[in-house]
């Protein structure tokens, strides 16, 4: 079956979160992923089971040391034949390590290189330590958080996603400047820049005028309901959708408020419709609101989430084999037809492609077992 990404291939030590997330969507879309992972050890992701096998299907791994002499060489053998490689290191590990782009690009000029880090290769913060809130609150994105309330964390690490998204851009643009010019490129992908890029409308909203953001509008939030659930209202500043809301609340009187009087009065407004759905329970709502349409959902627990009948006609929710069991998965989630995006194989073991992967490259059974006595894979 033709894929996407049929004949790319993707070399990557990048682990965790970001560098796996994006080549598990290169991986969907039919790219040869290869992780190179430290012998005995891994991705450190490795530690948490499931979530290491959310997002490494379609996967091969081979694990090697890159600190043996034979481990480089192996290594450097894969790079020439690699279109990708992606790093994770801190700035300065891959030199260290002699994997990084200009010793690469000396083996393959066509290589496209991408390293992910938290700030970024260079800069007063580049050897920083630091995870997701860290690099949230260096972007601003927690700025508008009150002092006297406990900061509210969400469970979804948003650097984490957005630099493996802005990664996968980074390697599709790089693809078409190759097919175009027949020149590899490196990327610096920023975990603290694309926050920042994300931010772009109050931040630039605040560098022009001093202000980041208008109050959301009262029927932009979380209500809840008769039956102690939530729903989501998200009329952002549309008239035709408030006028709509009014209507089907019996609340005609306030139908003609504008914007500008909606935001004025919020804390008002929204103790008038949290009074107002408590008469119903969350899906009569749900149903009474879509209907009317008004910008309105459900609040989904998980349980809900991969059992809502939208979703799973979406087909966002797959099986795939695993040791004979079944392994659901959530899975890729753009639609390109008439080409489907894959799903064939499950997460892999430390190593397991070790041995095809190394034959592939012309080393003998022999050597593949030295390799093995001597620490190298």
């Amino acid at each position: 079956m033709l894929t996407l990404l049929d004949g790319v291939k993707v070399l990557s030590m990048a682990w965790q979160y970001p560098g796996p997330y994006c080549t598990l969507l290169l991986a969907d879309m039919g790219a040869e992923v290869i992780v190179v992972e430290r012998p005995g050890i891994g991705d450190p992701a490795r530690l948490l089971p499931d979530f290491f096998g959310a997002i490494n299907r379609n996967k091969k791994s081979l694990s090697l040391n890159l600190q043996s002499k034979m481990g480089r060489e192996i290594c450097y053998r894969l790079v020439e034949k690699a279109d990708i490689f992606l790093e994770g290191f801190r700035p300065g590990i891959a030199q260290k390590l002699g994997v990084d782009y200009e010793s690469l690009k000396k083996l393959n000029p066509n290589l496209i290189y991408v390293s992910i880090s938290g700030y970024g290769q260079n800069g007063p913060y580049a050897n920083w330590a630091g995870h997701d809130i860290s690099y949230q609150g260096v972007a601003g994105m927690l700025a508008e958080i009150p002092e006297d309330r406990e900061l509210s964390l969400t469970p979804i690490p948003i650097a984490d996603l957005s630099s493996g998204m802005f990664a996968t851009i980074a390697v599709l643009a790089s693809l078409h400047h190759r097919s175009q010019t027949g020149e590899g490129i490196y990327v610096d992908v920023s975990m603290t820049d694309g926050l920042v890029s994300w931010m772009t409308a109050p931040l630039s909203m605040f560098l022009n005028s001093g202000i980041p953001s208008l109050p959301h509008e009262p029927a932009y939030g979380v209500f809840k309901t008769k039956d102690g659930k939530f729903l989501t209202l998200s009329i952002a500043h549309e008239d035709h959708f408030w006028i709509n809301l009014c209507q089907v609340l019996g609340k005609n009187e306030l139908a003609g408020l504008t914007r500008e009087e909606r935001r004025t009065r919020r804390e008002e407004l929204v103790s008038i419709l949290q009074e107002a759905f408590l008469a119903k329970s969350r899906d009569e709502w749900v149903q009474i609101l879509t209907s009317a349409n008004v910008a309105a959902g459900p609040l989904y627990s998980y349980s809900e989430v991969v059992n809502d009948p939208h979703l799973k006609h979406r087909k966002l929710f797959v099986e795939i084999e695993k040791s004979g069991k079944k392994l659901k998965q959530i899975a890729h989630p753009l639609k390109f037809s008439p080409i489907s995006t894959k799903k064939d194989f499950s997460p892999p073991e430390l190593g397991e492609h070790s041995v095809e992967i190394l034959s592939g490259l012309g080393y003998s059974e022999e050597d593949i077992k030295r390799f093995s006595c001597d620490g190298i894979i």
